[in-house]
């Protein structure tokens, strides 16, 4: 009877275990696979045969079996993008195509016509595969999704700062760190955000930062079967940080840009607003497309970095003069909007970063004719060893009725992470595209002054 009882307990723990053992070895080296899940996150990846999650992977992505692990509970998968990770069996989708045979290319499907694409505003989840992957972005674009719908009656206006652009690092910097810009992920976010306006900073003006800017309006129009304009500041060494403008000329128009030297307190005079290394204010004139529509002041800053006191004294120098500098627009409008990196990062302590913060807000509320520094949504746009800093700003004046909300939609990585400190490896959107996360806000395109 003993005998018996073990016997039926080995029988059991062998049928329990069995599955996934002929699942695995359904598989080998070489062979090519695709991912599925029941889920619309997609299927999550690990970093090691154990389970330790590192992101989710668009459902549909395909892969290379590099290996198995010695349990065969856990397969090695090389993807198209060059990453690997580990998956779960039940995850693969089985290919009986010998691994030594090549395999045939896959049929691409025939690209869905603009006018009969069915947008929608994206989930949570889908906000999650567009900065998880470059493929999880394309899929959600692909599929409709955007972060929300355009309409006649509301325009949208992005911040970003995308470091280094297009190189990704200093241009002379080689090594592990140096990983260069992800440009086909930053054009499917673009559309995703689905922003008429983007003010860029850390755009260079080398030859091939000119020839990839090309790249992205060249595919944007194609994508959205919209006119796309690019236009960047034009001082400084080409291998330094600029200040640009991204518009849809369909939606609106951008004139009489210029750069605004008092804003770099470096600058001695109007004839030389890049002195010292600095950036001037990039200015512009928005007027919504077709008219009538809301139009208004643009001002994108990127002010000095640095967390040391003479930094924060530099970045407080050059807020003080923003009523001194705007004062000769206001008769033309009243409606002004100052946007960009204000680099808040307090002089190397939690204590000073919030003060910075403080005095900003307390300060720009007294700069005629009166601004507010819009709260984010989550509140960080930026991380520094694994943790959220707010260095991003959007000041609005306090009569723009034009303006939707009092506060301002961060999206990118910081979203993702909730802000939450992240321990371990970055994302892969800090990686490939910025540390800095974009920042959105909703425009009534309505004159209202």
């Amino acid at each position: 009877m003993l005998m018996t009882h073990y016997m039926i307990k080995t029988l059991f723990l062998i049928l329990f275990f069995l599955p996934s053992w002929t699942l695995a070895l359904e598989f080998q080296v070489g062979q090519s696979v695709k991912l599925n899940s029941p889920k619309t996150i997609g299927v999550p990846l690990h970093q090691k045969p154990t389970p330790s999650y590192w992101k989710h992977i668009p459902n549909g992505s395909r892969g290379i079996v590099q290996k198995l692990s010695e349990d065969h509970k856990w397969i090695f998968i090389k993807f198209s993008s060059g990453e690997n990770a580990w998956v779960k069996p039940k995850f693969i989708q089985t290919n009986s195509a010998p691994p030594q045979q090549e395999s045939q290319p896959i049929p691409q499907p025939e690209s869905q016509s603009i006018s009969s694409t069915k947008f929608h505003t994206s989930s949570k989840e889908e906000e999650a595969l567009v900065w998880g992957s470059r493929e999880g972005c394309q899929q959600v674009v692909q599929d409709g999704g955007r972060m929300a719908i355009s309409s006649p009656e509301t325009l949208r206006v992005g911040t970003w700062n995308i470091r280094w652009f297009p190189y990704g690092h200093p241009p002379a910097q080689k090594g592990k760190e140096a990983e260069e810009t992800d440009v086909p992920w930053i054009i499917c976010t673009i559309e995703w955000m689905n922003v008429d306006i983007l003010a860029v900073q850390e755009s260079l003006d080398t030859s091939k930062a000119i020839k990839t800017w090309k790249t992205v309006l060249a595919s944007l129009e194609n994508t959205t079967g919209n006119s796309w304009r690019w236009i960047l500041q034009r001082c400084g060494e080409p291998e330094s940080h600029k200040i640009g403008y991204l518009w849809n000329t369909k939606r609106v128009d951008l004139t009489l840009p210029k750069s605004l030297w008092t804003f770099n307190v470096k600058a001695p005079s109007n004839g030389k607003p890049c002195e010292g290394g600095l950036r001037p204010g990039h200015y512009a004139y928005v007027q919504a497309q077709p008219q009538p529509g809301a139009d208004f002041h643009l001002i994108a800053l990127h002010l000095k970095s640095g967390p040391t006191v003479f930094a924060v004294e530099d970045r407080q120098k050059a807020l003080n003069r923003i009523d001194r500098t705007v004062s000769s627009f206001l008769e033309k409008d009243q409606d002004v909007i100052i946007l960009g990196d204000f680099n808040t990062m307090g002089a190397g302590d939690n204590a000073s970063r919030l003060s910075e913060l403080k005095y900003v807000r307390r300060m720009v509320s007294k700069e005629m004719p009166g601004f507010q520094d819009l709260p984010l949504v989550p509140q960080c746009s930026h991380y520094f060893r694994g943790r959220g800093g707010w260095l991003d700003h959007v000041l609005v004046n306090h009569g723009m009725e034009e303006v939707r909300t009092r506060s301002a939609r961060v999206t990118g990585y910081c979203a993702i992470a909730g802000c939450e400190r992240i321990a371990g490896d970055y994302p892969l959107a800090y990686q490939r595209l910025s540390d800095h996360c974009p920042v959105v806000i909703d425009i009534h395109n309505q004159d209202q002054d």
